[in-house]
This record gives structure tokens, C-alpha cells and sequence, in this order.
């Protein structure tokens, strides 16, 4: 019996001393979860410089197609300008204009581009049959971002009714919202030419002609800001391009509106 006593004290006594044995202290778990938060935070940590890497790089791809679609939007309208014919030798007009501090200049001319915009129908005007015209108003203009007092919105007019008024009036359409300057200078021919800078504002009523190149100077984001992040004036590079003006003369159009004299064959557009 105390044999038996004995081994039964020495069992339970087994039993419990495997049982401490099986578990993890207070400090263990202190230690263990103390790791665990520095190994989570090493990981966020490198998450986040990969994830700002990637839209650094993003940024950098962004950039070029956002320039070139609205370079290549602005260019295609200039590309086949028209002038001549119309009532007080109107039909370009440029000027200088400052909006919350930035460039936001201006610019209408008449091209011989077809329409991008469909109008409608209870406008009196334009309809399903009736969305495509010789000669087109066009423009360009900025106005102050609704949001985000840094940028500008530019935008595009068109009215392809030109009437006598082909700088004033038509539809507006979104290029891009996050304009930081846009700006126009307008040269006369060489030997015309008086100011190195060019000049701030063109109207053909006066000129009695069209610039003979503009040099325009865009500047813009890819992205908004984080979370307090703020743009400088200085930390992106202004886009230049020299635009030589070619004037789309050739163009089946008559209008007693306006006064002009019909011209030969429209040119490929």
C-alpha cells in the first residue's frame, strides 16, 4: 500500500512538472509578442516605401501621356487653322490672363478640323444629321480648380456654327484638372518681329492676320497630393513647344453671317 501510495504521488508529481513544462511563461509571451510587432512593423515599413516607389514610378510613366494627349489635342486644332474672309478680319484672338496667382491664358481661332462635340437637339442648332461643319470655333481656356486652389481646369470650346462672332460663344468640354500654368505667347513673322518674349495678346482685327508661331508653356500634376503634402512652385519642369501655324484656307464654306467668301476644297483632316 505505501509502495503503491508513493508511485501515485510520483505520478501526479510527473504529470504536473511535464505540464509547466508545456506552457510559456508571462515574459515568453511579452518577448514573443514584442518581436512579432517589430517584424509587422519592418513589414509595413517596407511595404510602404515599395508602395510609394511604385507611384513614383507611375507618376513618371503618367506624366508623357498626359502631356502628349493634350499636346496632341491642342495641335491637331492648330494644325488646320483658317483665316481669311470673315467680317472685320476677326477669327483669332489671344490674351493674357492671371487666375489665383497662375497663368490661365486664352485663345480662340476657327480650324478646319472636324467637330468633336455632338449637340443637341432642342438647341435649335444641331441635331443627328447635322454634327459635322467645314470650319469650326475652337478655343482654349482655364478657369480656377472648384477643390484644389493649386491647379487650374483647362478647357476647350467648339462651335462649329461659325457666325459673326467666331471667338465668342459654343460648348465647353474638359481637357484636364490639374493645370498649374498655361501660357500663350504670340510672334509675327520674323523680320515683323519687334519683342523677343512675344506678345501677350493677338487679335486678328488689329493684326490684320494670324501669329506666325506661339510658343505655349504647360504645366501640370499627375496626382493629387498626400496627406500633407504640398506642391512648390519649382518641383516639376514646364513643358515648352513651339507651335508653327498653317492656315487651312482651302475650304468649301459660304456664310452671309458672316461675310466670308467660299473658298476652294477642303484639305485632308
Amino acid at each position: 500500500m505505501i509502495q503503491r501510495r508513493a508511485s501515485s504521488r510520483c505520478s501526479q508529481s510527473g504529470r504536473s512538472s511535464s505540464g509547466r513544462q508545456s506552457g510559456f511563461t508571462l515574459l515568453e509571451l511579452v518577448i514573443s509578442v514584442a518581436l512579432l510587432s517589430m517584424i509587422m512593423a519592418l513589414m509595413y515599413q517596407s511595404l510602404g516605401q515599395t508602395i510609394e516607389k511604385r507611384n513614383l514610378v507611375q507618376d513618371e510613366l503618367k506624366g508623357p501621356k498626359v502631356a502628349n494627349a493634350i499636346l496632341a489635342q491642342i495641335f491637331k486644332d492648330f494644325r488646320y487653322i483658317y483665316y481669311g474672309g470673315l467680317a472685320g478680319d476677326g477669327g483669332f484672338r489671344g490674351k493674357a490672363i492671371r487666375a489665383s496667382g497662375m497663368d490661365a491664358d486664352r485663345v480662340a481661332f476657327i480650324t478646319a478640323r472636324r467637330t468633336r462635340t455632338v449637340g443637341t437637339e432642342d438647341d435649335g442648332r444641331r441635331g443627328d444629321d447635322d454634327r459635322e461643319s467645314p470650319l469650326t470655333e475652337v478655343g482654349y481656356a482655364c478657369r480656377p480648380h472648384p477643390e484644389h486652389a493649386q491647379w487650374l481646369e483647362l478647357w476647350r470650346r467648339e462651335d462649329y456654327f461659325v457666325d459673326s462672332k467666331p471667338t465668342e460663344g459654343g460648348f465647353y468640354s474638359l481637357v484636364y484638372d490639374k493645370i498649374r500654368n498655361f501660357r500663350l505667347r504670340f510672334y509675327p513673322r520674323p523680320e515683323e518681329a519687334t519683342e523677343k518674349q512675344g506678345l501677350e495678346e493677338w487679335d486678328s482685327a488689329t493684326k490684320k492676320g494670324i501669329p506666325y508661331a506661339i510658343l505655349l508653356k504647360i504645366e501640370f500634376d499627375v496626382s493629387e497630393p498626400l496627406e500633407g503634402e504640398t506642391y512648390e512652385p519649382d518641383d516639376i519642369d514646364p513643358i515648352h513647344r513651339i507651335i508653327l501655324l498653317r492656315g487651312g484656307y482651302n475650304v468649301e464654306w459660304g456664310d452671309s453671317t458672316t461675310g466670308a467668301t467660299p473658298p476652294a476644297t477642303p484639305p485632308g483632316r
